[in-house]
């Protein structure tokens, strides 16, 4: 069965909350997801990872309860819970069966307004998030990707990971955690949406008495300076068989609507599946690589679209170049290659439309950075407008804008 357009209904308190409801009554859950200006372009160097800290230890426990008996009253309900940061925001999301909705309202207030941030419990997932930043360099892939980000950003915060870096991770304590909670965690720093089977009236008035009432607090500007790409090639040898590189350039923003649906489609010709030029060209017809693709990141500033390739050590030259010119022959694209590519980002998008907890988190994110609640819901036509014309004047501004390169090789000769 068909479902009908989302309705979002828009409040926003005295204290600057904002709460989208978006009832879907031919849902048996209920989807709530907070959105946040949090993470990497709010952090010095010296802070960089304290958002992923926080946003770990945040459902560890309530000053009602402990961690294991929060966690384990979630559970009981049927429902789950989540905490994440990105390179500028943060998420806290609850999700389960609309039956106890009313008790699901009352977890997530709880742990919003009254964390316990218990000093064991930052030492624990300090550690964790250490362990995951470590790990990053042992998958190749993610190797290449951390070398490509540091030769295109340099020392700009998305030049690191989200999960920060392991002297400023080592140096955090509990102190700083509860601070910078207290800096972000402010109501006009928060976009609520609420979307499942929910009486809208009923969940209005909850999280107005929970809420509404809390002072605002200014919130932090981001360090969004001037920017140019480094253009640099960062090529390291590591302990591996294969040799793997990320190769590309500057793209729009996540904030340039039209050149961001221009990129999308550029990136779904160049790698965006089986049937894309990189697919075709460098693994069909060349056999130089069994894994490649495209990526592009769209962010809060400066942005990148690249290509990834992993491959045996002999063909790096090869494989460079190949990538290269796949990037200049992106100019020329089909009528037919064009609207094939537009179907298969528009059926990518379309898909987000199948869960409640899809929705909550796109409403909630689009109110947040701008652009937008309904901006979900006027995606496919935005896509569908868009010219080949207009996205091959757009690609002409930014082809070759920051070209950078970043790769890891084998350490061994005997793998070369």
């Amino acid at each position: 069965m068909k479902m009908a357009p989302p309705v979002i209904k828009k409040t926003t308190f005295k204290n600057g909350l904002t709460l989208l409801l978006c009832p879907r009554n031919d849902s048996p859950l209920i989807s709530v997801n907070l959105c946040l200006s949090l993470g990497s372009i709010f952090e010095s160097p010296q802070e960089r990872g304290i958002s992923a800290l926080l946003q770990e230890t945040i459902l560890k426990g309530t000053q009602k309860r402990d961690a294991i008996t929060f966690n384990k009253d979630v559970e009981m309900l049927g429902a789950t819970i989540d905490a994440s940061s990105s390179y500028f925001t943060g998420k806290l999301a609850i999700e389960g069966p609309a039956s106890s909705g009313d008790q699901i309202l009352s977890l997530f207030c709880e742990v919003l307004k009254s964390p316990a941030f218990l000093p064991e419990e930052i030492e624990k997932e300090q550690n964790f998030l250490l362990s995951i930043l470590r790990s990053l360099d042992d998958d190749p892939l993610k190797a290449a990707m951390l070398r490509f980000k540091k030769s295109f950003y340099g020392n700009h915060p998305y030049g690191s990971p989200t999960v920060g870096e392991e002297k400023s991770l080592k140096s955090f304590n509990p102190k700083n955690v509860i601070s910078w909670y207290h800096r972000f965690y402010v109501p006009n720093n928060q976009v609520i949406a609420v979307v499942g089977q929910f009486e809208p009236e009923r969940v209005g008035d909850f999280i107005s008495c929970q809420l509404g009432d809390i002072v605002p607090v200014e919130i932090p500007s981001p360090s969004l300076e001037s920017f140019r790409p480094m253009g640099l090639k960062i090529v390291d040898r590591k302990d591996i068989r294969d040799s793997w590189v990320v190769f590309g350039y500057r793209a729009p923003s996540l904030m340039e609507t039209k050149e961001r649906m221009a990129f999308e489609i550029l990136s779904g010709i160049l790698g965006g599946g089986m049937y894309s030029r990189l697919f075709r060209k460098v693994r069909e017809e060349r056999g130089l690589s069994y894994q490649v693709g495209s990526a592009y990141a769209p962010l809060i500033g400066p942005s990148f679209f690249c290509a990834y390739a992993g491959f045996p050590p002999q063909h790096l030259d090869s494989v460079i170049s190949l990538l290269r010119d796949e990037f200049h022959n992106l100019v020329n694209i089909p009528p037919d290659e064009f609207n094939e590519t537009k179907n298969y980002i528009r059926g990518i998008f379309l898909e987000f439309f199948e869960t409640v907890f899809s929705l909550s988190s796109l409403f909630s994110f689009y109110e947040k950075i701008g652009l937008g609640a309904d901006f979900p819901l006027r995606y496919d036509e935005l896509i569908q407008n868009i010219t080949l014309e207009e996205v091959q004047t757009i690609y002409r501004k930014y082809s070759g804008i920051g070209e950078s390169l970043g790769a890891v090789v084998p350490a061994h000769p005997e793998h070369l």
